[in-house]
């Protein structure tokens, strides 16, 4: 009887034993998805260019005007630089502002204007904070010589 019961007891510790290590083994294999950092590469030096306002500037190119770290590195700048105007706040002003700016040759941003406006406190943000970008790669046609392009920004402020 005693030989049963420790049979008994060594089998429900092989079968204990042989489904934890199933789970741990099953625990290696699952993948964890985290979202990956926005890098924003160093944008090129494109200052050797020389901007000149008499030159055309475009509303289509095949390679269009880029914030270095793409669409998201510019949603990111955005966020990091916003601060939402207290008067806008206390009054529970919030939309869209739609901004249009040229990007020039040598990537840096002129002629900043509200297309869409919201409310004087923040149009007013949004240009400062658009104003504040340093640099966008320019954009380009298939000759690879960097051209003005018009481009246009919507900025939104929603409260929460």
């Amino acid at each position: 009887m005693k030989a049963f019961r420790f049979l008994i007891v060594v089998l429900a510790l092989v079968v204990a034993g042989s489904g934890m290590s199933v789970d741990a083994k099953r625990r290696k294999t699952i993948k964890r998805v985290t979202k990956p950092k926005v890098v924003e590469p160093a944008p090129t030096n494109y200052e050797y260019v020389t901007v000149s306002e008499d030159d055309p500037i475009f509303e289509t190119v095949k390679y269009p005007p880029e914030y270095p770290g793409g669409t998201d590195g510019l949603i990111k700048f955005l966020a990091d630089n916003i601060q939402y105007p207290k008067k806008a706040q206390k009054n529970n002003i919030q939309g869209t502002v739609v901004l249009e700016f040229v990007v020039e040759k040598n990537g840096s941003i002129s002629n900043v204007k509200v297309l869409k406006s919201v409310s004087k406190e923040l149009d007013a943000e949004a240009v400062r904070v658009v104003k504040k970008i340093t640099r966008f790669v320019p954009g380009y046609n298939e000759d690879h010589a960097p051209l003005r392009v018009r481009y246009t920004l919507p900025v939104k402020f929603k409260l929460q």
